[in-house]
């Protein structure tokens, strides 16, 4: 392997160059969630997306209601393809280009709050529960989306992903864990694998794709090892052991 990248979010700025959503997350689940979690919300209302991303479900959800919209996030490729891609009014939609915990927070309590797949932004998915209960008016809506143990993983899946056994919990759990913190839980649901595999499929056709026009990228050699690597976990051991849930929560 040659070259160390000095930007960390290059390689997955390049695998997720083809998603829309940053997750396994089909469109019309997005919408059943978005209609669940945007339910009531008025012109005086802000919602924070944790981890936006690209910020695709704060851009429909915003698209769909009067609220206004902020999202923040570490990787500065993900905000300026959010910016592109925004065609509302400018005012609506605030995004930084920051650590979550020192992202301006508003005077008032958040209406509601995504945090799909970013957890991690909190320190934990224990953490994430706690802070934006903290975060979110009486009455408020958390969809959280952290990933679950369908099986117990083998010691083969945890070396091939760097993970570890506690790193998650199961789909009930989960669950569990934020009745515990406090909240009601409205729904959930979980990706299914038709949604896993586009998400991974996409993930590694766009790395591989990439490469190919590239052969002279000095990070080339490492991130196909890494990228091969990665695919042939997720087939082997991940399609049947990794699980995406998502928890649609109320603050009471």
């Amino acid at each position: 392997m040659s070259g160390t990248s000095a930007n960390p979010f290059r390689f997955s700025t390049i695998a997720h160059r083809d998603h829309h959503y940053l997750s396994p997350l089909s469109p019309s689940k997005a919408q059943q969630l978005l209609d669940s979690l945007g339910d009531g919300l008025t012109a005086h209302d802000v919602v924070l997306d944790a981890g936006c991303g690209k910020a695709a479900l704060l851009r429909e959800l915003l698209e769909r209601c009067p609220a206004r919209g902020v999202g923040v996030d570490i990787n500065a490729a993900f905000l300026d393809r959010a910016r592109l891609e925004w065609r509302g009014a400018n005012d609506r939609l605030q995004l930084f280009d920051c650590p979550l915990l020192e992202h301006p927070r508003e005077a008032e309590a958040y209406a509601a709050v995504l945090c799909v797949g970013s957890v991690h932004a909190f320190g934990s998915f224990d953490a994430c529960l706690r802070t934006c209960f903290d975060w979110l008016k009486p009455g408020g809506r958390l969809l959280v989306a952290d990933g679950y143990w369908k099986q117990p993983p083998s010691s083969g899946y945890l070396e091939a992903i760097d993970g570890t056994l506690d790193e998650f919990a199961t789909h009930a759990d989960n669950a569990e864990r934020a009745r515990t913190c406090g909240y009601v839980v409205l729904r959930t649901t979980t990706s299914n694998d038709d949604e896993w595999d586009d998400y991974e499929g996409k993930y590694c056709n766009a790395m591989m794709r990439y490469l190919a026009d590239h052969p002279d990228d000095p990070e080339a050699e490492a991130f196909s090892v890494r990228m091969q690597k990665w695919h042939m976990a997720y087939l082997k051991w991940g399609r049947a052991t990794l699980g995406f849930g998502y928890y649609l929560l109320m603050k009471p």
